[in-house]
């Protein structure tokens, strides 16, 4: 009889908890893109959201909350609900964000699950035609003959594009102004219209505007050449410093998400992202599919973290 009891009330409770697993999803998801659309979070989150919608049945439906280099839209991220029904785009820029604003009320790296890392793109520093610079080492001859002579846009404080730019000016000790946007569009408009001269851009939302030759390519920020741009050279092989800081982009899951719900969207997003029309959109914008395994995702965002929190301290970067 006792033993009847305990399995009656076992039956009960896994009642309670396996509908809201085993039955996830049963209404459409929200991917929160913590910047504008345009960008290059958004560009890499779009695509996979139309697979996954495929893949599990429901819409996968993307929410752009841009501010304070991301930090916003991770915030609510964070605060949301950890049922499966929220999950969050970013990148690189999240761990950058860590020590920028120490007040943001979240830790990517211990409030957020990873789910995977969905592409890996080469920053290239893009210049306007206009700007009349032809290549690296005139860049740089103009700055040292005229520090603080010319700015670089970015998509805001914190964010990829500011920091490798901060990077490149502590190795070479040049100087040249900071110009933050809210987001990679409307910087990208004001650098073609020739507002702004110059960008340390992921090649994601660069590519086209490359291939178009609206935007010339000075050099790559890290250490290999693009294979969709294999004239581009490096920022070592073009006279600058030698670069490692390219630019990843990941899907994640607030931390209390149940497992069973973490497993199925890993498996999903491994099926959007080696189906061909991803890997076609990722070839047109010269990324890779991230390849970190399940079993090493939270210590490479840990690792992450740590190098790039470390990095925009010994640069002395604010969020002002």
């Amino acid at each position: 009889m006792r033993l009847s009891k305990i399995l009656v009330a076992s039956t009960v409770l896994l009642g309670l908890v396996l509908p809201a697993t085993a039955e996830w999803p049963e209404r459409p998801v929200r991917i929160v893109v913590p910047y504008g659309p345009g960008g290059g979070v958004d560009g890499f989150a779009r695509p996979i959201a139309a697979r996954l919608q495929e893949e599990l049945g429901q819409p996968f439906v993307i929410d752009n909350r841009a501010g304070a280099g991301g930090t916003i839209g991770v915030l609510n991220a964070a605060r949301s609900e950890p049922d499966g029904y929220t999950l969050l785009s970013g990148g690189v820029h999240q761990p950058m964000a860590e020590a920028l604003y120490p007040r943001r009320g979240y830790r990517i790296d211990v409030d957020f699950v990873p789910i995977g890392i969905t592409a890996v793109v080469p920053n290239v520093l893009v210049v306007n035609p206009q700007a009349g610079l032809t290549d690296l080492r005139d860049l740089m001859a103009r700055l040292r003959a005229a520090p603080d002579s010319l700015t670089y846009c970015s998509s805001g404080n914190g964010t990829s594009q500011h920091v490798i730019a901060e990077m490149f000016l502590r190795e070479t000790g040049l100087r040249m102004t900071h110009v933050p946007y809210r987001s990679t569009a409307p910087a990208m408009n004001d650098l073609l219209a020739g507002t702004c001269p110059m960008m340390f851009d992921g090649m994601g939302t660069s590519a086209a505007q490359i291939a178009g030759g609206r935007l010339r390519a000075l050099a790559l920020t890290v250490g290999h050449r693009s294979t969709l741009f294999p004239e581009i050279p490096t920022m070592a092989e073009a006279g600058g410093p030698a670069m490692e800081a390219g630019t990843w982009y990941a899907l994640w899951a607030p931390a209390a998400t149940p497992a069973p719900i973490i497993t199925r969207l890993r498996a999903a997003l491994r099926r959007a992202l080696t189906s061909p029309e991803v890997a076609r959109i990722w070839r047109q914008q010269g990324a890779e599919v991230g390849a970190v395994p399940d079993d090493r995702l939270k210590a490479y965002v840990r690792e992450e973290t740590a190098r790039w929190s470390g990095l925009v301290t010994v640069l002395g970067l604010t969020a002002d």
